[in-house]
């Protein structure tokens, strides 16, 4: 009976995500993980609490992310095939838990409303970072739908938000039990207030003397192509886009992740170059072949030169099969080659001294690989992606708001321009100005006003260490008054 509650706490969870936001039930779900695990503290042993976060997981990955099946439904010769999803669902609920039982063990002194929300964060941080990396799952993305709350993510970056949200999330449990009351609402008062105070601070004065602003017209098309359609042929998609750009006046021209129909051949590049008008830039997503190597890769096109940036990091199962030899069913979604990794350096020049950061399809969620000292001054980010591969309910959304975040994470605006949608255009505080539909042929104009200011990711570096310095104390201090 107490596995199926933890089951049906880990589906509850996946309800506080996009597109559900009730966050509300973050109030109930982790006062009452709290009471759970206190009141068992004595006669949980290792296998228990192991079982018991495997179920956790299960229940919440399975309903996160049931929209990972949808790929295989996309061509006849892998549908039979979607159970596979359930490998990564189970791996992924066998890291969490055991992720769980190893701090459980380790922490079993402190007090369990500190505890819960570490390792949850720390469960977050490895899943981001081990196993070709897989930083969907994060807590920092709750903030998404209140652009109000988004500041904490400019302020602290992905994990420490990511904890105060659980922490927050935590503190009924102190009235409920009401045991070392003060002492413990000392202690979280003075964790969670001392950062924000120094970081509300540091963002005031960043942003005080900041008036040089710039602007770009621009056009996104979102084509909505059908990667399964036999019946659009590469002809017709390159007429669509060549009959798009001679009726645009845009400054800024954006297409969707490879939108170009051709694997990348110069004589229809020429047909593209030739119908831009004279300041006209062409920005489009293309399969790009150098050296037996083939690039997914965003194309800048000018009417005098051609940039590229190739992507860096790379879909397992998607752009590349490990263990080809042994996973030869799933090459209808990977293809029959492998893509490889780019080394062109993160940053595109656009005429007037203006820069972007090129990103494609789902390394927006690498928050941690995208900004550097080369491009950290770019103006801002266009993410080019093709979302026909996340089915048409949870896996889109959930994409869409994690661009949202990295927006106000790293104060730049964000140009989203997706095969079939969502496109957006989104300020650096995270608000969107514009989106289109889900599933739509559109296309709009918009007006693109920033500035060039400073953002805070090498503050998130350090608030990810005073996290866990913060836990090493509270953990050494608990230790120290239970030995």
């Amino acid at each position: 009976m107490s596995i199926l509650i933890y089951l049906i706490l880990g589906l509850l969870t996946s309800l506080l995500f996009p597109p559900y936001f009730f966050l509300p039930l973050g109030f109930i779900i982790f006062p009452f993980l709290c009471l759970l695990l206190e009141l068992n503290k004595e006669n949980y042993s290792d296998l228990n609490i192991f079982k018991k976060f495997s179920f956790f997981g299960f229940g919440f990955f399975i309903s996160y992310l049931f929209w990972v099946k949808n790929p295989f439904f996309v061509f006849e010769e892998t549908k039979n095939f979607f159970l596979v999803f359930l490998l990564l669902i189970i791996l992924l609920s066998v890291i969490f838990s055991l992720i769980f039982t190893i701090i459980y063990k380790l922490g079993k002194n402190i007090p369990i409303i500190f505890l819960i929300p570490f390792m949850f964060t720390l469960s977050e941080y490895i899943i981001s970072i081990f196993f070709y990396g897989f930083p969907w799952f994060t807590f920092s993305l709750l903030l998404s739908s209140n652009e109000y709350f988004l500041f904490l993510l400019k302020s602290f970056g992905t994990l420490f938000s990511s904890y105060l949200i659980i922490q927050i999330f935590c503190i009924p449990f102190i009235f409920l039990t009401k045991v070392n009351f003060k002492k413990e609402l000392r202690y979280l008062s003075l964790f969670i207030s001392l950062p924000i105070i120094i970081i509300i601070i540091s963002n005031f004065n960043a942003e005080k003397y900041n008036f040089k602003i710039k602007t770009i017209n621009l056009e996104i098309f979102q084509l909505n192509f059908k990667n399964n359609d036999k019946f659009l042929t590469a002809e017709k998609k390159l007429e669509r886009i060549v009959k798009h750009i001679g009726e645009s006046n845009a400054d800024l021209l954006i297409f969707g992740e490879n939108n170009f129909p051709y694997l990348l051949d110069t004589l229809k590049l020429k047909t593209i170059k030739d119908s831009l008008k004279e300041n006209q830039t062409l920005i489009i997503g293309a399969t790009r072949y150098e050296n037996n190597k083939y690039f997914n890769s965003l194309i800048n096109i000018n009417p005098i030169s051609v940039n590229y940036f190739d992507k860096k990091i790379l879909v397992p199962f998607g752009e590349f099969l490990p263990l080809r030899d042994s996973l030869t069913f799933l090459e209808s979604i990977a293809g029959p080659n492998n893509y490889s990794k780019g080394e062109v350096e993160r940053i595109i020049n656009l005429p007037n001294n203006i820069s972007y950061i090129p990103v494609i399809c789902y390394e927006i969620v690498f928050y941690w690989k995208l900004l550097n000292k080369f491009n950290n001054k770019g103006n801002f980010i266009i993410n080019i992606t093709n979302d026909f591969w996340f089915g048409d309910y949870l896996g889109p959304y959930q994409h869409f708001y994690l661009t949202k975040i990295r927006a106000a994470e790293f104060n730049k605006p964000i140009i989203r321009v997706s095969n079939n949608g969502i496109s957006a255009v989104i300020n650096n505080n995270g608000a969107v100005l514009y989106k289109t539909q889900l599933n739509k042929i559109e296309n709009f104009k918009h007006k693109l006003f920033f500035k060039e200011s400073n953002n805070f990711v090498n503050f998130h570096l350090i608030f990810k260490i005073y996290l866990f310095i913060i836990f090493i104390i509270i953990t050494l201090y608990y230790l120290r008054k239970n030995a």
